[in-house]
């Protein structure tokens, strides 16, 4: 019983630690891609124009907040996968 426990510690630990990996990831994302985007846009591609590098600036935020997003609901939807496989084994093994 105490090799399960364990097991389920190091599993639970190991998954805090990713979520915090990605967590972590893309807070740097979301700092630094909407700065060096809007400088280099501004600089290199609109010439100057600081408006069009703000709104690329903008997009560039929002295209990380959506990835953010989709990544979590796959990881979601994969948890939910896991858990019902699991289920599914077990009653088996009742039977």
């Amino acid at each position: 019983m105490s090799d399960q426990v364990a097991a389920a510690k190091a599993s639970e630990h190991a998954a805090s630690r990713a979520a915090l990996v990605k967590l972590v990831f893309f807070a740097a994302t979301l700092a630094i891609l909407p700065i060096s985007s809007y400088f280099f846009t501004e600089k290199y591609v609109w010439s100057g124009n600081s408006n069009y590098a703000a709104i690329t600036a903008i997009c560039a935020a929002n295209i990380v907040l959506i990835a953010y997003i989709v990544v979590s609901v796959l990881e979601d939807k994969q948890s939910f996968k896991d858990a019902d496989e699991k289920k599914m084994s077990e009653t088996k093994k009742d039977r």
